[in-house]
């Protein structure tokens, strides 16, 4: 069994609604969206420098089970 999730409930409905918009024609969808202006802003960060000297964790020896004593057999 499925969830019902809203996001994608609304996304479908709203593709659903472009597609019945252009007559569900692929090409008119899409130059409808190339037609459309791109205004979304983007953001550019500079490149974040690292430290000069990585730091690396010392790890400890690994240690196996311990194992166990032969005894002399009587």
């Amino acid at each position: 069994m499925t969830r019902r999730d809203p996001i994608v409930e609304e996304v479908r409905k709203h593709r659903a609604a472009i597609a019945r918009e252009h007559g569900n024609d692929i090409e008119a969808i899409l130059a409808a969206l190339e037609r459309e202006p791109d205004d979304t802003p983007t953001v550019s960060l500079p490149p974040r420098r690292l430290g000069t000297r990585v730091r690396q964790r010392r790890l400890r020896p690994r240690r196996g089970p311990k194992r166990m004593e032969r005894t002399a057999r009587h």
